[in-house]
């Protein structure tokens, strides 16, 4: 970061200080009243341009447990990618309700089905 590139003074106000005691903080928890100089740190810069950041998430253990498996195949994307492509489909509108659509009007697949069900 040039020093062009300043960034604004953290002001802290005594309302901000109070409020943030009644919301249950101790003093070693808030900032006095004040104005405080920042400075964008370097790792924050790094991390400006970094594709993948890595969280701390819990899943349920059938969850991990089924994408562990899937992972086992032959040629199949570790598990952790495995959930990542499944989240990115969500966030891009590959939804369940997509999914089920999909499988609704494939008539391959409906054909498939009712020849399966006619021999149970």
């Amino acid at each position: 970061m040039s020093k062009k590139d300043k960034l604004p003074d953290y002001v802290v106000t005594e309302a901000d200080y109070q409020a943030d005691f009644a919301s249950g903080l101790t003093e070693d928890e808030v900032m006095k009243p004040g104005t405080y100089k920042v400075r964008r740190s370097p790792w924050a810069e790094r991390l400006k341009n970094v594709k993948k950041v890595k969280v701390s998430i819990y899943l349920d253990n059938e969850v991990v447990e089924y994408f562990r498996q899937r992972a086992e195949q032959p040629n199949a994307a570790a598990y952790q990618t495995q959930i990542n492509n499944e989240l990115r489909k969500v966030m891009e509108g590959g939804s369940a309700e997509n999914v089920e659509n999909d499988i609704l009007n494939n008539k391959k697949f409906l054909k498939a089905l009712k020849k399966k069900l006619e021999t149970v």
